[in-house]
């Protein structure tokens, strides 16, 4: 009866948000006429490759539970369930197929879902990804929180048979995007549904236009009256004397005084051209990617796109892995036994191979880098006389005789210790 005291006067907040963002639960009805939701909004080109961008490239990142060490150093914790579900979250999918999943609801809705299986120990054995579409979120009188998932399909209903009607806040994954209530994270696709309601837009008005016909190439006007058969013949024999590469260069001789005038681009055309490339820049600040790394390359140069790819990572990115690790870190109390998860963004931020080459030629000669951390880096086997750190010639210890204000440190013991037979320089 616990549950059905909690249930009475609860208020359900849907996936899209709560009543004050004024979202329905499914679909965001934007100006245009077009419904955007997720199905309709990853048709539109621009948003698809945006998304995909995110999720692929946040997937393929490989998280790792760490434990901190007394010295600051850390170590890998291979023997935790978190490390487990980092490589196998569940029975039918592997980690990057989960992920991207889950980060695709997380782009687009705001808000990832997954519930979590407990074995008998009550440690998590898997994470089942849910819909955000499916899932609404109920709130006590007072004030837990409860999770009503809708499954939609039998092997979805399947994993999550033994779940309750109301499944605990503490039994769900979930991701927040940002919010204004603390409980669930904003759709980007309702909040700029105007936007990418503009881009599907232009893209169906772009092909009802294929599909009625397009404009002709040119047209013959002659002031001589012609009937329906001379007109059919004169328009088969100009095509067949100007199309194809073999009629480049021909003359065409006119007959009945027959003029040739070709269409050009008309002004409505050419703002409707740019009207579209216009929705591709509202649709990259949406999901704060460059545009160039969608396909647009208008705006880049070779000064600036490094630089762009740079801020791809720093900027948003990072911005997801640090959201990712610090729920992480809350759902599964992992501060409390001294670990994190940390996410190696170094898979993004690979230069080519001759900035990373002279990357790792510096780092060694710096003496901070060992040739084997270089070498396996570039996916290549360690050589068992690489794990020493270089000390480079035309540098020395600090109050040594070579930097002019001690004792040079060549006579110094094995041990270590100061040796007294070296006196400093009057």
């Amino acid at each position: 009866m616990s549950w059905l005291t909690r249930l009475f006067g609860a208020k359900t907040r849907s996936a899209e948000g709560d009543s004050d963002w004024g979202f329905g639960w499914f679909n965001a009805h934007a100006s245009s006429g077009v419904e955007v939701n997720q199905a309709t909004a990853l048709t539109a080109t621009t948003v698809m490759a945006a998304a995909t961008m995110l999720c692929e490239d946040f997937a393929k990142l490989t998280p790792t539970v760490f434990q901190r060490l007394p010295d600051g150093s850390r170590k890998a914790k291979v023997d935790h369930e978190v490390y487990n579900l980092l490589y196998r979250p569940n029975s039918w999918q592997n980690y990057f197929e989960w992920a991207e999943m889950m980060q695709l609801s997380l782009v687009l809705r705001g808000n990832a879902y997954s519930v979590k299986i407990r074995d008998r120990r009550g440690k998590v054995s898997a994470l089942i990804p849910v819909n955000a579409d499916w899932v609404a979120l109920w709130e006590s009188p007072d004030g837990e929180i409860f999770y009503r998932v809708t499954p939609n399909g039998l092997h979805l209903r399947a994993e999550l048979a033994g779940q309750p009607f109301l499944i605990p806040a503490e039994d769900v994954f979930h991701v927040r995007g940002f919010s204004m209530n603390g409980l669930l994270g904003a759709s980007r696709i309702s909040l700029a549904k105007e936007a990418i309601g503009l881009a599907l837009g232009y893209e169906r008005q772009a092909a009802m236009y294929m599909s009625q016909g397009s404009n002709a190439s040119g047209i013959l006007t002659t002031d001589s009256k012609l009937t329906p058969d001379a007109a059919k013949r004169m328009a088969a024999d100009w095509k067949e004397k100007r199309s194809g590469v073999q009629n480049s260069g021909k003359i065409v001789v006119l007959e009945q005084g027959l003029k040739y005038q070709p269409t050009v681009l008309s002004a409505t055309d050419a703002q409707f051209i740019a009207a579209r490339n216009l929705q591709i820049q509202e649709v990259t600040r949406i999901f704060r990617i460059p545009a160039h790394m969608i396909g647009d390359l208008a705006r880049s140069t070779n000064n600036n796109i490094t630089q762009l790819a740079q801020e791809y990572i720093n900027l948003t990115m990072s911005g997801y892995t640090s959201r990712w690790a610090w729920k992480w870190d809350t759902d599964f109390d992992l501060r409390a036994e001294n670990l994190f998860v940390d996410y190696d963004l170094t898979q993004l931020s690979r230069a080519d191979v001759s900035t990373r080459y002279n990357n790792y030629a510096r780092g060694v000669m710096g003496g901070f880098l060992k040739p084997n951390e270089a070498r396996i880096d570039d996916g290549r086997n360690p050589d068992p006389a690489g794990d020493k750190l270089l000390e480079p010639a035309n540098m020395s210890v600090m109050g040594s005789q070579s930097s002019g204000t001690g004792a040079d440190g060549g006579g110094r013991p094995a041990d270590g210790s100061a040796d007294q037979s070296v006196k400093p320089a009057p």
